[in-house]
């Protein structure tokens, strides 16, 4: 009885011819699933030559915001200079000022006394 029950096991357990008919028609479909979602995971070849010439304008972008900041740097430098001057020349006029002020009211004095 075992025996006969592990042959009826086995029969049960064999791949037959409609079992691998049905196979065969999923299995294209199943190829072609996978092969749409690989190629849906990469970009094409007119997408590929967008996303490059994209790159290449960004890439340019940033050289010449890099230029930019630079001349932006060293104007900012020659504009601290110039307003270091200016305070230096500044307080030299007021010393003048206040030394034409002083001179004249020396003077006024001077003058009003005598």
């Amino acid at each position: 009885m075992t025996t006969s029950s592990n042959q009826g096991q086995v029969a049960e357990n064999k791949i037959k011819f409609a079992d691998l008919d049905t196979f065969l028609k999923i299995a294209p479909i199943v190829g072609l699933a996978v092969l749409a979602y690989l190629n849906s995971l990469y970009p094409s070849r007119i997408e590929f030559k967008e996303i490059q010439t994209q790159l290449i304008q960004m890439d340019k972008k940033i050289t010449e915001m890099t230029v930019l900041q630079k001349a932006i740097t060293g104007n900012t430098v020659d504009l601290k200079q110039i307003d270091a001057r200016l305070r230096f020349l500044e307080v030299e006029v007021a010393k003048h000022s206040a030394a034409s002020v002083s001179k004249n009211s020396t003077k006024n004095r001077s003058g009003n006394g005598g």
